[in-house]
């Protein structure tokens, strides 16, 4: 059996919710987790999407950190809306800030509108945010609903664009099968991880990838509702999930 060869272990979805300091901690022990914030305005300091001060605090933690904290921007609504246009203004600030990854949420789950009509601009618009970001690891989400995307896409993938295979689109149903990475780009592996099944979803993803460099991501599974001082039930991102998750997939990563 090929052990998989995991370059992140991304959790998606830190919010308000968690204190940053905790995260910076578990990044001092553990280098190749990935932190990912969902990026979407509209809903800004609701549970899963971070406020603006919350990612500022973030940032100056980053910036100290070292080894550096891997960080994530998943770009959800008008913020995936925009990088469709062509426009890699937001992207290039959150770089800055120590982001190293962003990825391209291109569905309605995500509220974002696509108009088949305008695949070739959508792609188009896309390939431009990537060239003017290029120090910028641009994950493109891969499922039946973004495929006429991800298809042109690949046609002649830049440099730094990389294919998340989510058949799920962020929703959270566990995967059932296990696609082959591409020989041109670097992928990675979504849908319904959790601490009762990282263990065996990262023994298919080994012998899926086949020794080739992957990464993991998972979300709902790290939500739990607490219960506030003021009795009031919370949705909060759970650390303690995070860090079984860790605990069980050590030997991927020491072993």
């Amino acid at each position: 059996m090929t052990k998989a060869k995991v370059r992140a272990l991304g959790f998606c979805g830190a919010d308000d919710s968690v204190d940053p300091k905790l995260l910076q901690i578990i990044s001092t022990h553990y280098p190749w987790v990935e932190w990912g914030v969902l990026f979407r305005p509209d809903l800004e300091g609701t549970p899963r999407y971070a406020s603006s001060a919350w990612v500022s605090n973030l940032a100056a933690l980053q910036s100290t950190s070292s080894p550096p904290m891997k960080l994530a921007a998943h770009l959800c609504g008008s913020r995936c809306q925009e990088v469709l246009s062509g426009d890699a203004q937001f992207v290039k600030d959150i770089a800055k800030m120590g982001f190293q990854r962003v990825q391209i949420n291109a569905t309605a789950a995500n509220r974002v509108q696509v108009d088949l009509a305008r695949t070739s601009d959508y792609v188009q618009g896309i390939l431009t945010c990537m060239r003017e970001a290029p120090d910028v690891e641009w994950i493109v989400q891969t499922n039946q609903e973004t495929k006429p995307l991800w298809t042109a896409l690949l046609a002649t993938p830049p440099p730094n664009m990389s294919i998340l295979f989510d058949a799920s689109c962020g929703l959270g149903v566990p995967m059932t099968e296990f696609p082959k990475p591409f020989d041109t780009v670097l992928c990675g592996y979504a849908g319904g991880i959790s601490p009762t099944n990282i263990v065996q979803m990262l023994a298919r993803i080994g012998e899926a990838s086949d020794g080739r460099p992957v990464w993991i991501d998972m979300e709902s599974s790290l939500r739990r509702i607490v219960r506030g001082p003021d009795g009031v039930e919370l949705d909060s991102f759970s650390i303690d999930v995070c860090f079984r998750c860790i605990q069980s997939s050590l030997s991927t990563f020491e072993g």
